[in-house]
C-alpha cells in the first residue's frame, strides 16, 4: 500500500512537471535564446560546512552552438541559523576562447517570517576574473534579492540581480531577471527550472537575453 501511494504520488508531480514546462517550451521559441544546463553535487561535511561541485554548460544562436562551458567548485560556511558565507572558484572554456578563472565571494541572508511558508534571499556577491595568461580580466559587484513559496511540491521564485563593473568607471553594466521553481524528485535529488531576462546596461547595443535553464542537485 505505501509503495502504491508514493507511486502516485511520483506520477501526480510528473503530470505537474510537464504541465509547468510548457510555457517554458513557448519562451524558447524566441531570438537571442540561449539554453543552460547543470549538474551540481553537494556534500555537508558538519553543521557549518558544505562544499559543492558544479558542472555547467550554455548553448547560444537558439541552439545552434556551444557558448561555454565551466566547472565551479566552492563552499559555504553557516555564520549564523540566516546568515552564510561562500567562496567559489570557477574554471570556464568560452567557445572558440581562451580559458579564463573567476573566483567569488558571497555573503547570503536568508529570512522566512513566522508562520508563513514564504523565504526572502539577499545576496552580496565580489567577482574577480582572470584570463589564461593571469591577466586580471574584470571585477564586479553584484547585488541579488529572491522570493519563494516553500512546500513539500512544487517550490516557484522569483529573482532579481544587478551587476556593477568595477573598473576605471564604476558603472551599471547588466539586470537579470528569473522566475522558476524546484522540485525535490527524491529525498537527495533535486530539480530546478527557469526563465531569465538578461539584459546589458550602459552600452549603444546591448543585448538582451532569453534564457531556459534547468538543473540537477544531488546531495551526497
Amino acid at each position: 500500500m505505501f509503495g502504491e501511494q508514493k507511486w502516485n504520488k511520483m506520477k501526480s508531480k510528473t503530470a505537474l512537471l510537464f504541465l509547468l514546462i510548457l510555457p517554458f517550451a513557448a519562451f524558447a521559441q524566441k531570438e537571442d535564446f540561449q539554453l543552460w544546463g547543470s549538474v551540481k553535487f553537494s556534500k555537508k561535511v558538519n553543521s557549518k560546512v558544505r562544499f559543492e561541485l558544479q558542472e555547467q554548460i550554455r548553448w547560444n544562436d537558439s541552439l545552434s552552438q556551444q557558448q561555454k562551458n565551466f566547472t565551479d567548485l566552492g563552499f559555504r560556511y553557516k555564520i549564523t541559523k540566516a546568515h552564510y558565507l561562500g567562496l567559489n572558484i570557477r574554471i570556464v572554456n568560452e567557445f572558440e576562447e581562451d580559458k579564463n578563472i573567476r573566483m567569488n565571494l558571497d555573503f547570503i541572508s536568508e529570512y522566512s517570517p513566522s508562520g508563513t511558508s514564504i523565504s526572502l534571499k539577499q545576496r552580496i556577491r565580489l567577482q574577480q576574473s582572470w584570463k589564461d595568461d593571469g591577466e586580471i580580466d574584470n571585477m564586479h559587484f553584484r547585488t541579488k534579492w529572491a522570493i519563494a513559496l516553500k512546500n513539500k511540491f512544487i517550490n516557484p521564485y522569483f529573482s532579481h540581480e544587478i551587476y556593477w563593473k568595477m573598473a576605471a568607471i564604476n558603472e551599471l553594466s547588466k539586470k537579470r531577471s528569473t522566475l522558476g521553481f524546484s522540485w525535490d524528485m527524491m529525498k537527495k535529488l533535486k530539480m530546478k527550472m527557469f526563465v531569465r531576462s538578461q539584459r546589458e546596461q550602459n552600452k549603444n547595443n546591448p543585448d538582451h537575453l532569453k534564457i531556459l535553464g534547468f538543473g540537477l542537485q544531488y546531495k551526497i
